[in-house]
């Protein structure tokens, strides 16, 4: 089992939190001159009254979210490097890191092509029907972020959203009922947990549910290329924007909910890679903190978002094992008011899968 690394504080709310931060630094900068001012006023003597230092005041919201002040500091610098420099803000990242977050010149075929050869080269054990395959991954979206604060007067719809780390044991013929833990301290290392029993599995009609469909897809690049569109035989691609987005979310969907063999695997990122609109984004982060490198497209997400244009989803790559890490959608554009409270660079939603592999039965561990 991979162990989650430790996050900074979550991002979504940098811009409201720093505008809180300096109106308080304000506020004590001025408290500070006006008592300085009344002293030199009121001196009669030539050895000035010593001037007792204001102490810092932490802005009362932010206590749920932060161990101390000095937390405080080092969130503000890292949001004022970021809004410096221009890079995304990743959960987990540093001032650092950041400037890495800038456009590849490597094509997206040249990443998938690499990738895909990779994925050729793994191996899996004959999987039987009774088996279960068991992910885990850890999930984020801003609606659930506990530090995120709302500015007074302003509405948000509070739909349910995943969030923390879940853990799930699915059927490989989709006959047998699984299991899904999801863990309420949202670590993933013990603590309390809710259990809930995944039902048996009917065959989806557009994407697969289990193992033995995910096997049915096909394992060459134009059947798959095919599958993406919804291509009947003879029929071409529409050259449609909106199709092409649908194709690219329907890979992010294989590749962050499902098991895959290694030819399906292959077949998907060369497929993948004939999708037009797709770019390579270096020093992306997953929900877990981990980097990689992404191939992204502007105005596609896992998630619903009230501003789809204004968000690019990226598919996350480790560098050195080409092993596909998580999806993760970020703003690309500013805020549009004070209720906006996502900036530029902000995380929307993302998914970090952590393990996967196959299991003899419910709750057990690759």
């Amino acid at each position: 089992m991979s162990t989650i690394p430790e996050k900074d504080l979550p991002p979504g709310r940098h811009r409201v939190l720093r505008e809180h931060l300096m109106r308080e630094i304000t506020n004590e900068t001025s408290e500070t001159s006006e008592t300085n001012e009344t002293n030199k006023a009121h001196d009669t003597s030539e050895t000035p009254s010593p001037v007792r230092p204001p102490l810092w005041r932490r802005p009362a919201f932010v206590a749920p979210a932060l161990a101390g002040a000095l937390s405080v500091a080092v969130v503000l610098g890292v949001t004022v490097t970021r809004d410096a420099t221009g890079p995304s803000a990743r959960p987990g990242t540093t001032s650092s890191d950041r400037a890495h977050d800038t456009m590849n010149r490597q094509s997206p075929a040249e990443v998938l092509e690499r990738i895909a050869r990779a994925a050729e080269k793994e191996r899996l054990s004959r999987v039987r029907d009774n088996q279960f395959v068991y992910s885990e991954v850890e999930n984020y979206h801003w609606k659930m972020d506990p530090g995120l604060r709302i500015p007074d007067g302003c509405l948000m719809t509070q739909e349910g959203h995943p969030y923390g780390v879940e853990q799930s044991w699915k059927s490989v013929d989709g006959q047998s009922e699984g299991l899904r833990r999801e863990h309420a301290d949202g670590k993933g290392s013990g603590g309390d947990y809710v259990e809930n029993t995944i039902a048996r599995q009917l065959p989806g009609k557009t994407m697969p549910e289990y193992f033995r469909q995910v096997e049915e897809l096909p394992t060459d690049p134009e059947g798959m290329y095919r599958w993406l569109y919804g291509l009947e035989p003879g029929e071409r691609a529409s050259g449609k924007r909106a199709a092409d987005v649908g194709a690219y979310e329907k890979v992010a969907t294989l590749l962050t909910g499902q098991l895959l063999p290694p030819k399906t695997a292959a077949a998907l990122y060369r497929a993948a890679a004939r999708i037009p609109g797709l770019f390579v984004v270096d020093g992306a982060r997953d929900a877990a903190g981990r980097q990689g490198v992404a191939v992204a497209m502007k105005g596609a997400s896992l998630s619903w978002t009230p501003d789809r244009v204004g968000a690019r989803s990226e598919l996350i790559f480790d560098e050195k094992t080409d092993k596909f890490l998580g999806e993760s959608t970020v703003r690309i554009t500013g805020p549009k008011n004070e209720c906006d409270v996502l900036d530029k660079g902000d995380l929307v939603e993302s998914v970090a899968v952590v393990d996967r592999g196959i299991v003899d039965e419910t709750g057990r561990l690759p």
